[in-house]
């Protein structure tokens, strides 16, 4: 049996979950969409995602403390987290690029504004391993 690759997109932007879910859906993948981040940390032991794409800049609980949240909980088993958030973000003085984004643990980074095949391949080749 061959199962579809499972990608959790979590954001408070709902366009943005029916954009990336589609696109994403229609590249083959299993996806799982959160408008609210308690929720999905609520659900994702039983979710068992292969990667996470996670808006920083959330009401509530924001990217950023999601992940450590994730961390904690998971540990060194944590899912993939491929950070998602607008072009120029600067969060509390940190410049957020893909170097940032490796360098706390993540596996990646994509602007909300890039070309949605570029973010598609890219998710694939993370999912791959490449």
């Amino acid at each position: 049996m061959n199962t579809k690759p499972k990608i959790l997109i979590i954001d408070d932007e709902v366009s943005f979950l029916t954009i990336y879910g589609t696109a994403l859906g229609n590249a083959g993948f299993e996806i799982q969409t959160y408008s609210n981040p308690s929720e999905a940390l609520k659900k994702i032991e039983s979710e068992k995602p292969d990667l996470i794409l996670l808006d920083i800049s959330m009401p509530g609980i924001d990217g950023f403390e999601f992940f450590e949240q994730l961390k904690n909980k998971f540990g060194k088993n944590i899912p993939k987290v491929v950070f998602l958030t607008n072009l120029g973000e600067n969060v509390a003085g940190a410049s957020v690029d893909e170097h940032f984004a490796k360098n706390i643990g993540a596996v990646g980074y994509v602007h909300k504004t890039d070309n949605l095949s570029d973010v598609v391949k890219k998710v694939n080749d993370i999912i791959k391993g490449e």
